[in-house]
């Protein structure tokens, strides 16, 4: 289907999405930049540093479990904000359509059937719109939860270079003592424990929040 052929609503529905991706593509840019440029960093960290530091700080006497409570905050935000805007239901809906179409296609491409390849991407394309609008809804509040990521990142750099002057980023494990401020390939160590906390907390909150959902919806 050319763009010529292109429904207006289809057409919306991609800009929108090119829209979302410059989004992230600016925010990764800028995250970049306050990983890179100490003078942006620190304004970047000022918010953070009044509101985390006191709480979550503990005197820079304990980065691991400094980086585990800014991975759980960053979890519970993202995944928080997201819950509130996404239609589950319309999401399993959807899914389950997009597996059919994705079985059909390959059934119709192992044959060599052009017809049917052809029948199925209108099919696709039909529906298209409907895909963007529940990806867009879902995305409304990445924006702002994405710049409060960035903002809790600088404040952690700048947070565990403190760490490191005071000699508390060198810690104990079963696999020997190692330095958190340790790079490999131009990142910090304490950087990939950042990610794999965000990554293993995400999961069990986005189930809670389903379950909450789900809950919810059938008791109304």
């Amino acid at each position: 289907m050319t763009q010529n052929t292109m429904t207006k609503e289809q057409q919306e529905a991609m800009r929108k999405s090119v829209r979302t991706q410059m989004t992230y593509l600016f925010i990764m840019i800028l995250l970049l930049f306050v990983y890179t440029t100490p003078i942006i960093r620190y304004y970047f960290s000022l918010p953070m540093f009044y509101i985390l530091q006191p709480v979550i700080g503990f005197n820079y006497q304990n980065p691991i479990i400094t980086i585990f409570l800014a991975a759980l905050i960053t979890a519970l935000i993202n995944s928080g904000a997201r819950h509130f805007f996404m239609d589950y239901f319309k999401m399993a809906e959807i899914q389950h359509r997009n597996r059919k179409f994705s079985q059909q296609m390959r059934e119709a491409i192992r044959r060599n059937d052009k017809k049917e390849i052809e029948r199925i991407r209108g099919e696709q394309m039909k529906y298209l719109p409907e895909t963007m609008n529940l990806t867009q809804q879902q995305m409304k509040p990445t924006y702002i939860t994405l710049l409060i990521s960035v903002l809790i990142f600088a404040w952690l750099i700048n947070f565990m270079f403190v760490a490191h002057q005071q000699g508390t980023s060198i810690v104990k494990s079963p696999f020997g003592v190692g330095d958190l401020m340790k790079a490999y390939y131009g990142f910090y160590l304490w950087i990939l424990l950042y990610m794999i906390f965000s990554f293993v907390l995400s999961y069990p909150i986005q189930y809670v929040f389903r379950l909450l959902y789900l809950k919810r919806s059938v008791s109304s």
